[in-house]
């Protein structure tokens, strides 16, 4: 029993040890990375529910380079679905501000 004892001092010691050895950094959350700029307006417009060919039209751009913009903040976000982004882009606050204002005046 005696032999024991200081085994668990020391493993005590030891895991202060390596607790220690990490910055507080590590162990705050951190805010996650906002959305890349040029994704910004196509998460506005999915999140408004616009249909593709309307938010091709007003965000002037042709539907093959929306569809790239879409799947490249699918990736961002590490979603397989619309659904699942949206539900992620809420999860990182990026639903938050800009993209929510023009939800406002439209319902």
């Amino acid at each position: 029993m005696s032999d024991s004892t200081p085994r668990k001092e020391s493993h005590a010691h030891g895991l202060r040890l390596v607790v220690g050895a990490f910055p507080d950094e590590l162990f705050t959350p951190r805010r996650p990375a906002p959305p890349p700029p040029h994704l910004v307006p196509v998460l506005a417009e999915l999140s408004r529910g616009t249909p593709g060919t309307v938010a091709c039209r007003n965000l002037r751009m042709s539907p093959r380079t929306y569809s790239r913009r879409v799947a490249e903040l699918l990736e961002c976000l590490g979603a397989q679905s619309r659904f699942q982004g949206g539900a992620q882009a809420v999860r990182r606050g990026w639903l938050v501000g800009a993209c929510l204002a023009g939800t406002a005046e439209g319902g």
